[in-house]
């Protein structure tokens, strides 16, 4: 007890203390009370998963070999763990969000949920009423930025399931993607809608009806090609290496001992050092080398206080997350003051991404080069919230000039842009070349330097 100014006695409540989960406060807990034990079960034998808390974090299960393994980057924001099931073999980006606040997430395997992708099982967080469901199935990816809410359907697990795609900035609203259907880059899927295998919802559209998502002819949907499928088989094994590389950079160093409880008999598998997979520091290699480790020069690299020396800066306590081969030209703190919250620059599939110097950004910014080309950033770089920047291929490689700003919510991918550019907010632009001095104005859709309509969401 306590006394307050007057004296009189006043009651202290005890509140559960917040456990570190890696870099996230989690309230202890058990499993949820609107779970029952019936459908417990089947989250976690339908297929076989794990709930996203610890030890079971940042490789999922605890214990498991990297090869068998998910891998969650220790920058995911996971809100009420017990409820958020993931199976073996899929890979969790920086940034992303799994809540299952009041409700349910179960993701399946050789998945990937790609950087600030959100996933929210219950928008409203009301208690009471069957628990809102968002289940993903096997063999999807939810790319950059996406945003999923539930009850949601993307997919499906069984082992034959055909795989599944939501695009960069895509939101998929209380709808069901069909295992095969694909959504592309900042489209919509509205409240009870599904879009049926083989299907593609047209980059910006905004599909309400199953009608709109089922006939070509209405001109939202158009079907899913071949090419289509190989890309995103490809994209899917990449990040499936990648999640086995992460984990061995975490858990494959003999130097920090055996994990406690992991049989002597299972290989690989160590107490795991946190600062290999947090903040600025290097890629993975090969999932098929000895070690996780590269040569040096594998990390990004800052100026010295002797310029125009790059050295290499393996900084876990970076507050925003930067791997494998980016180049900067701005000393390291000054990149972290004008980095917004969240922002994640990978180049960890292609490389190098070269950044001359950065006037801001804001939270949730993804910059990535996933098709394995390079990426060249000039001076005086801006980009709103949430804008998705993806570099080009090694027969095209991107380049974006100086004074560049790029709006809240756009998706550049593939692009160049000359000096001086701005590119409006949720406006698309895909393998396009620009000149100096070019304005892409809000919500416009460039593919191919040609414009095709305008995002409509």
């Amino acid at each position: 007890m306590s006394r307050s100014r007057d004296g009189r006695r006043r009651s202290m409540s005890l509140r559960p203390a917040g456990d570190n989960l890696e870099t996230r406060q989690l309230l202890n807990g058990t499993w949820p009370t609107y779970i029952s034990k019936a459908e417990l079960r089947s989250l976690l034998n339908d297929p076989p998963g794990q709930p996203a808390v610890r030890p079971n974090t940042p490789v999922l299960p605890y214990g498991t070999p990297a090869k068998s393994a998910t891998f969650i980057d220790p920058s995911v924001c996971v809100t009420n763990g017990y409820a958020v099931i993931i199976s073996q073999n899929s890979f969790i980006g920086p940034y992303a969000k799994l809540n299952a606040q009041a409700g349910i997430v179960k993701i399946g395997s050789y998945t990937a949920i790609l950087d600030n992708a959100s996933i929210t099982a219950n928008p409203s967080n009301l208690h009471g009423g069957p628990a809102p469901e968002v289940l993903i199935g096997s063999q999807v990816e939810i790319s950059y930025g996406a945003t999923v809410t539930g009850p949601a359907v993307i997919g499906g697990y069984n082992a034959a399931t055909k795989p599944t795609y939501v695009g960069p900035g895509a939101v998929i609203d209380g709808a069901t993607i069909a295992p095969g259907a694909f959504v592309s880059a900042l489209a919509r899927v509205g409240p009870g809608v599904t879009v049926p295998a083989g299907m593609k919802v047209l980059p910006g559209a905004n599909v309400t009806t199953d009608a709109e998502a089922s006939d070509p002819a209405l001109g939202k949907v158009t079907p899913v090609t071949a090419a289509d499928q190989a890309d995103l088989v490809k994209t899917l094994n990449a990040n499936y290496s990648l999640g086995i590389g992460y984990a061995t950079l975490y858990q494959g160093q003999s130097a920090t001992g055996a994990s406690p409880g992991v049989p002597s008999t299972v290989s690989g598998v160590f107490n795991g050092n946190l600062w290999t997979v947090t903040g600025a520091n290097s890629q993975p290699g090969s999932p098929t080398a000895s070690t996780a480790y590269l040569p040096p020069g594998a990390g990004p690299k800052f100026p010295t206080p002797h310029r125009p020396l790059l050295a290499q800066g393996l900084l876990g306590g970076f507050t925003s997350r930067v791997t494998g081969g980016a180049r900067f030209t701005q000393r390291a703190s000054n990149v972290q003051a004008a980095l917004g919250r969240r922002n994640s620059i990978r180049a960890d599939q292609g490389q190098p991404i070269s950044v001359g110097s950065i006037a801001q950004t804001g939270s949730s910014v993804t910059i990535n080069s996933p098709e394995g080309g390079s990426l060249s950033i000039g001076q005086q770089f801006s980009a709103g919230r949430g804008a998705v920047i993806l570099g080009g291929t090694s027969a095209k490689p991107a380049v974006i000039g100086d004074d560049v700003t790029i709006g809240a919510g756009a998706v550049v991918d593939r692009s160049s842009l000359g000096s001086g550019s701005t590119v409006g907010p949720l406006a698309y632009v895909l393998n396009s070349t620009f000149p100096a001095g070019t304005n892409i104005p809000d919500g416009a859709i460039y593919i191919n330097n040609v414009l095709v309509g305008h995002v409509s969401r």
